[in-house]
């Protein structure tokens, strides 16, 4: 069957077919292609579309579209001819059309329906294959698919792609009361739990979630068996940037690890074992320093980490068990 685009004269035909057989992925040139964007994407016109491109619209050289009722995702065709989705968080490339290497590349919503990238020379880059539905339109949705839709809204194309907003964490003050209930709160969570902040009623371990078990109780394999459950190493300075949660590992060589928080007023506290949570060291002492802080048989300290918590008691997101 020969597919037919709007606006190009049969002699194009040929061109048409090898493009659309022409749209596997590189990813040698899809590297080359994305080297471009940053450039690209720092001259960003302003115009009047939203989240659409309806019949007769085209995006130039370095306009884009983005959902409008969210902020996650945008299309923008860049100076190099690549029309691109980016996830906005990251700028990750969600979707392309493999059309880089053309610059003053256009995007044009077609009466036919069909969506084409066409060249600086006119010729097609790239198309949906949607022609013969007049009255459709592109449209970038709020959970990053990139759809073309029938003038009902039927979906004639899609690029199956997906957004997730990016998971906010904050760090909780210390509320000894929802730890030290005297009941299953306080025995059946210890160090580990109050450190994540993670209520599990299981006595989490380090690693066990993840199928770590059974190291011998040294710093580094309580270490390992942490990064194991996701908890990100950081340092004594280190900050977040997403909000995360800071606490600290130390180590009784050959018998026991324990855990501290840093908690949102700056202060550390801990909960060691079964027994109550609370924010002084074994000298009575207000915790500044977890390093300096005394430990008692804790002698080792091992280091900080970063773990994705939250302000709610016993909320915390760590996949601890």
């Amino acid at each position: 069957m020969l597919i037919y685009i709007s606006q190009i004269n049969p002699q194009k035909i040929g061109k048409i077919m090898a493009s659309t057989l022409s749209q596997s992925f590189k990813p040698l040139r899809v590297a080359a292609a994305l080297l471009a964007c940053s450039v690209a994407l720092q001259a960003s016109a302003a115009h009047s579309y939203t989240d659409k491109l309806v019949a007769g619209e085209t995006l130039q050289a370095n306009e884009s579209i983005k959902p409008i009722d969210n902020n996650l995702v945008y299309l923008v065709m860049q100076g190099d001819g690549n029309l691109v989705l980016y996830r906005r968080s990251d700028n990750v490339p969600l979707w392309h059309a493999n059309s880089w290497g053309h610059p003053g590349a256009t995007t044009v919503m077609q009466g036919d329906g069909n969506l084409v990238v066409y060249g600086p020379n006119n010729e097609v880059l790239f198309h949906t294959n949607t022609w013969n539905n007049p009255g459709s339109y592109l449209h970038l949705l709020s959970s990053g698919n990139l759809v073309v839709k029938s003038a009902n809204n039927t979906v004639l194309w899609a690029s199956n792609t997906s957004v997730q907003p990016v998971p906010t964490y904050s760090t909780p003050s210390y509320q000894p009361t929802y730890w030290n209930d005297n009941g299953t709160a306080q025995h059946n969570n210890n160090c580990y739990n109050y450190a994540n902040n993670k209520r599990t009623d299981t006595f989490a371990q380090p690693g066990r979630a993840h199928g770590v078990s059974g190291y011998p109780m040294t710093g580094s394999a309580v270490y390992n068996a942490a990064v194991a459950d996701g908890l990100v190493p950081t340092t004594a300075s280190g900050t977040s940037p997403d909000g995360k949660t800071k606490i600290a590992l130390v180590v009784a060589p050959g018998y026991d690890y324990h855990w501290y928080r840093q908690d949102s007023d700056g202060r550390w506290t801990h909960k060691p074992g079964q027994t109550r949570a609370t924010d002084v060291d074994n000298s009575g002492v207000t915790i500044s320093n977890p390093e300096t802080a005394n430990r008692g048989v804790y002698t080792q300290f091992v280091g900080y980490f970063f773990t994705p918590s939250d302000a709610v008691q016993g909320q915390g997101k760590a996949d601890i068990r």
